[in-house]
């Protein structure tokens, strides 16, 4: 019977777009480059994501709490151009868009799309003007807040944390809502403590996503969203996209089969509380990116509860053991996100 489901979902994931709204990628490939490695997403992600049937990705630019303030602009700007440069040799496979009309062009190709996000808007330090200059190198979207405190906001404390981090937005995070609609840019409220997500629903005037958060309900994390949080998003025409971190989830990486009943779970009452049409997939997998960061004592964290992109083929197998029907599902793989992405980019 697993063998019958697994194939099925290989097909479905064939015959469907599939999407991941969150992946640290831009980061990883900084640092790799940085000490001589080249050819880094053809080398380690190309032929997973082929196997997953992938269609869009979304990479992040992440700055790390060490860079800023002072490298906070260079060290987003080098993973942008470090990124393009990866991909260079690989454009007929894997290509960044920065448009509905590249999108969709990709797309009919059959390429892989990939959009740039800025996870936190940090490196534009407090000069919105650059928000426009980094829309102009491609970013499409953009969080306010990484889990600190910068400019614009508070962000929501660290995922192995517990505690409630208070303050809304600033004015100037106020100000960076209305620059984003206004160039074409999608607003992603994950990392965003609770006063700040309030704060979001009183000045947004365009759908915004939770690209990778869970669902309080099933594990209580700062990371993950209320009730009360997930039912305003879907109302304003947004997307929840389901994280893969362990301590997100609530579940250990290993055994596998329970972290993905646990992933289950979380899509499941997603559903339940904002509607099929505003889940899909954020995985936020970060092995990679743990693996490429230098470090004291070589202790890498292991948190990702997928080992690669290859193995949503087995949580949509999961999901439909579960018995999801498959035109739920196909909203889920990537037709929520991808119609969100189409909606609001130019």
């Amino acid at each position: 019977m697993e063998e019958v489901l697994l194939e099925w979902a290989k097909t479905i994931h064939k015959e469907n777009p599939v999407v991941d709204a969150h992946f640290d990628l831009a980061a990883e490939v900084y640092a790799r480059r940085r000490y001589g490695e080249k050819d880094v997403v053809e080398r380690c992600y190309l032929s997973y994501f082929q196997e997953a049937s992938l269609n869009v990705i979304v990479s992040s630019v992440y700055v790390p709490t060490q860079e800023l303030p002072e490298k906070g602009l260079h060290t987003a700007i080098g993973q942008i151009a470090a990124l393009r440069d990866d991909l260079d040799p690989i454009t007929d496979q894997i290509c960044i868009v920065t448009s509905k009309k590249e999108l969709d062009t990709a797309l009919e190709k059959g390429k892989i799309a990939m959009l740039l996000a800025l996870e936190g808007l940090d490196p534009v330090g407090t000069d919105l003007c650059l928000l426009r200059a980094f829309y102009d190198l491609g970013v499409r979207g953009a969080s306010l807040t990484w889990s600190r405190r910068n400019a614009f906001g508070e962000g929501c404390c660290k995922a192995g944390e517990m505690r409630e981090i208070p303050g809304g937005l600033t004015e100037l995070g106020r100000e960076a809502i209305r620059k984003m609609e206004e160039l074409g840019m999608y607003l992603d409220v994950s990392h965003l403590n609770n006063d700040g997500f309030a704060d979001v629903l009183k000045c947004a005037r365009k759908p915004f996503i939770a690209s990778h958060s869970n669902a309080w309900q099933i594990h209580p994390n700062y990371r993950n969203l209320r009730n009360d949080q997930i039912e305003e998003l879907a109302v304003r025409g947004g997307v929840i996209g389901l994280n893969a971190c362990g301590v997100i989830a609530g579940v250990p990486p290993l055994p596998k089969k329970q972290a993905f009943s646990r992933l289950c779970e979380h899509v499941e009452y997603l559903i339940a509380q904002a509607g099929s049409e505003h889940v899909g997939f954020g995985f936020d997998l970060c092995n990679g990116l743990s693996a490429s960061t230098p470090r004291i004592y070589f202790q890498v964290e292991e948190d990702d509860l997928l080992s690669h992109h290859g193995e949503m083929v087995m949580l949509t197998a999961e999901l439909l053991g579960r018995g999801m029907k498959e035109e739920t599902l196909t909203g889920i793989l990537g037709g929520n996100f991808l119609r969100y992405f189409r909606s609001v980019i130019k």
